[in-house]
């Protein structure tokens, strides 16, 4: 297999219009995303997500920068090109944009027609991708006699007919209902791994955040890793909090936090566990139905970026690396001439967390 990753983005810069009324959407955007690898890509609304997705999915150019795909240049790259990169890539709508004049087979089977490369049993494969997510038994029904769940189903089934290396999903999760939602990321997450798959994930769904292998942030066409955005974000918390009770900011953020760390320990947050959350934090903090979900979901957010942090960290650390990390942490605690038990139990906490043995 090759060491390429699949996507490729390197210093890319998107523009809007043209003289006076050009504006700039993407500034500097750069990532890898690699096979099997599922990258969610959140922010607010007009920060440039679905134009990243249109550039990696060669619908169009950007104006600045590298956009490599399956190994092919796409900025200025030819026609042929570019629908050659198309076929091999599974696109995901909010919408399932199903024909409703098309029975759920013969909609996957336009997804074929459309791509020359992929030869075999086209019933077979059919057939075999509506059972693999969950639709073997309504193969012949009409869109109109599917759930809405099952309808984007029966989108994500179209998008990954053709064994795509990679699969761009566009808010799958907007239009339905909790359960609907969770399964179908799920499912994209289990094809993911068993077809080494790169997928890029756009959502506002922070439910569905746990998925991903990595999260990645764009606000105001800046792209920053989950960590950085989570960093900004607890500024804005402690100043809301210290709105509502200025003595008790920093122990809300904390104790919000901890709520959140109980809840992800067995890495996975249910409907229940949430809802027993806002209802501490709005019993706890008097705080408004909105401000509740937004510290509690930025909670959650910084429970998974530690999350990530510290099994980045364990994985790459080396016998030196992980020697060095105990002995800075040593380091810091002998600053002042003396180190306390707190700082000992602390110490011991941190390697902990970091998968790291503490040295007796």
């Amino acid at each position: 297999m090759s060491d390429t990753p699949p996507i490729s983005l390197s210093d890319v810069s998107y523009f809007f219009g043209r003289g006076a009324l050009k504006k700039q959407i993407l500034f500097g955007v750069g990532t890898d995303v690699s096979a099997g690898e599922i990258i969610i890509l959140t922010g607010p609304s007009g920060s440039g997500k679905t134009t990243l997705l249109t550039l990696v999915g060669a619908l169009r150019s950007a104006q600045e920068g590298s956009v490599k795909v399956l190994g092919q240049e796409l900025n200025n790259a030819k026609e042929r090109a570019l629908i050659k990169i198309r076929r091999q890539i599974g696109y995901i709508f909010q919408s399932h944009n199903l024909l409703d004049s098309l029975t759920i087979s013969q909609n996957v089977q336009m997804a074929m027609r459309f791509n020359k490369t992929k030869r075999g049993n086209t019933s077979k494969q059919i057939q075999d991708v509506l059972e693999r997510v969950g639709l073997g038994e309504h193969i012949n029904k009409y869109p109109s006699a599917l759930s809405g769940g099952q309808k984007q189903r029966a989108g994500i089934a179209r998008a990954l007919v053709n064994k795509p290396s990679i699969v761009l999903a566009d808010e799958p999760t907007a239009s339905l209902d909790k359960q609907s939602g969770r399964d179908v990321v799920d499912l994209i997450q289990e094809l993911a791994r068993e077809d080494g798959t790169a997928v890029v994930l756009v959502t506002h769904d922070n439910r569905i955040l746990d998925v991903a292998d990595r999260i990645l942030h764009l606000e105001d066409g800046h792209m920053k890793s989950l960590t950085e955005a989570v960093s900004e974000d607890t500024s804005r918390m402690l100043n809301l909090l210290s709105k509502h009770d200025p003595s008790s900011a920093s122990y809300l953020a904390s104790f919000a936090f901890a709520l959140a760390r109980v809840a992800f320990a067995d890495n996975e947050v249910t409907e229940d566990e949430r809802i027993a959350m806002q209802r501490i934090l709005r019993d706890v903090a008097h705080l408004d139905p909105a401000e509740v979900n937004f510290i509690m979901e930025l909670s959650m957010m910084q429970r998974l970026a530690q999350s990530q942090m510290a099994e980045r960290a364990s994985d790459g650390l080396g016998t030196d690396r992980t020697k060095h990390f105990v002995e800075s942490l040593y380091e810091i605690a002998r600053a002042d001439g003396t180190v306390s038990p707190e700082e000992i139990d602390e110490i011991r906490a941190i390697t902990a967390e970091f998968g790291i043995a503490h040295p007796e």
